[in-house]
């Protein structure tokens, strides 16, 4: 298995950010539907299911970083120039990516209607949409940090089946890490603990 397809990409703060965009989708929340003082964290997990076993991996795995770095800016860097970052403008945007994530599901034999919202509200690409259109309009800066496959000297032992040998990347949304309140890492462990 490539380390593409065995990669996830999701939020860890704001805790309930999965049901907001659900939300917001359905029409029962505005943009912005995170508030400006809200630390948004997003992770990339490399290696979710086998881990990182080769340096082949490691290149991919800062390859993938790099081009969704990229993505994330432009998005940001778009959305900033966009005089109509309104919520009809961003509703429309999000709608047109759930018809796809519709068209893929329902060519897909194990196309199951009750996991649709699941599906809609993991979905890498609205969750990128989702922390550039709030970093854009807020104005707000964001980092990113990249972890290389973690040693066993580097995870307490309960995190082994999570972490070993998996690489990490995190970013939130401000400037550097001392603007955070906690380490960097911190939330995140704390998220993967409990949602595993």
């Amino acid at each position: 298995m490539t380390v593409v397809s065995d990669s996830y990409m999701g939020f860890f703060l704001p805790d309930d950010i999965y049901e907001r965009l659900i939300k917001f989708l359905d029409g029962n929340l505005s943009f912005p539907f995170v508030r400006e003082d809200e630390i948004l964290g997003i992770f990339f997990l490399f290696g979710k299911k086998y881990g990182i076993k080769n340096n082949l991996d490691i290149l991919s795995a800062k390859d993938i970083t790099r081009k969704t770095i990229d993505q994330l800016k432009r998005e940001i860097f778009q959305s900033r120039n966009n005089t109509q970052l309104d919520n009809d403008y961003i509703k429309e945007k999000y709608q047109r990516r759930v018809l796809q994530i519709y068209v893929e599901l329902q060519n897909n034999p194990k196309f199951e209607q009750i996991k649709v919202n699941e599906r809609i509200s993991k979905d890498p690409t609205l969750l990128m949409y989702c922390y550039a259109h709030h970093i854009s309009f807020y104005r707000q800066k964001c980092f990113f940090e990249i972890y290389d496959p973690f040693r066993k000297d580097q995870v307490e032992n309960k995190l082994h089946y999570l972490l070993l040998n998996r690489m990490v990347m995190l970013s939130y949304n401000v400037e550097k890490t001392i603007d955070l309140p906690y380490q960097t890492m911190t939330p995140f462990i704390e998220w993967i603990v409990k949602n595993n």
